[in-house]
């Protein structure tokens, strides 16, 4: 019976951590607004470019954006970590943002992961969006 109390209490244990990980988000709207994200390419150089405007809701001393490319077999072909950046963010005032990566001879992407993290040297601890746009070719 004990045997029975204890593996039932380590399943809801279980259920609970995997429950509120399938909840969590990165895009989080509270601290920045990211909106009509466009991708294309490629021009004659092979760059591909990704347009969107940011809009912090508070005040950040600091933002960057990293952009990883993936082709159809879901292969990185190419990272580009620090795609556009900003010192002094005010809430409120709208980045239209322009990033370009080159990804000649590196292949044909068909989605680009897009991160926005609030500082220089950026961790996981520091990602305030997250999110991936599917290239149409």
């Amino acid at each position: 019976m004990k045997k029975m109390g204890l593996l039932l209490g380590v399943l809801v244990i279980a259920a609970v951590v995997a429950i509120s990980g399938c909840t969590s988000t990165t895009n989080n709207s509270s601290q920045l607004t990211v909106g009509n994200v466009s991708v294309s390419g490629p021009d004659d150089l092979g760059d591909y470019n990704l347009n969107t405007t940011i809009t912090p809701n508070q005040d950040f001393d600091y933002l960057e954006m990293h952009l990883t490319w993936y082709d159809s077999s879901g292969a990185i072909i190419y990272t580009d970590p620090l795609a556009w950046n900003v010192n002094d963010a005010k809430s409120g005032q709208v980045y239209d943002v322009g990033a370009s990566s080159d990804l000649y001879q590196k292949g044909t992407p068909t989605k680009v992961v897009v991160e926005i993290y609030n500082s220089v040297g950026a961790t996981s601890d520091d990602l305030i969006y997250n999110s991936t746009v599917n290239i149409n070719s």
